[in-house]
């Protein structure tokens, strides 16, 4: 897996966590760690060879280094699978419109059940 690849599923997971309303130090932990992977030029999948190599990397905790892990083994992550149980993709989609952020997204899903594009335009 790529670094771009797993950095998207962590970025997924803070947005959807947020959309969630999770608290804002444990989506923040999911963005942080996707912004350091995407920005690196070693691999991630090498880096995780190698013990205690993933927590020498900065702001990468025992907890982020299993969930990395995960996502290397299984192509994708246990909670974000959970959240998309929960929430429709296409919230994610959403997201990708101007000045449309997690928050917004949530208030849109939860008064209006709009979960397109379409929906929203």
């Amino acid at each position: 897996m790529d670094n771009k690849t797993l950095a998207r599923i962590l970025r997924e997971t803070a947005q959807l966590l947020e959309i969630d309303g999770a608290i804002i130090g444990r989506y923040r932990t999911y963005e942080k760690a996707a912004e350091l992977i995407a920005g690196m030029h070693e691999s991630i999948e090498q880096l995780a060879k190698e013990p205690g190599k993933l927590e020498e990397l900065p702001g990468i905790g025992e907890r982020m280094v299993e969930h990395i892990e995960e996502i290397l083994k299984t192509g994708d992550y246990s909670l974000r699978r959970k959240l998309l149980k929960k929430f429709p993709v296409t919230l994610l989609d959403i997201l990708n419109l101007q000045s449309l952020g997690p928050k917004k997204v949530a208030f849109l899903w939860s008064n209006f059940r709009a979960a397109t594009v379409a929906d929203v335009d």
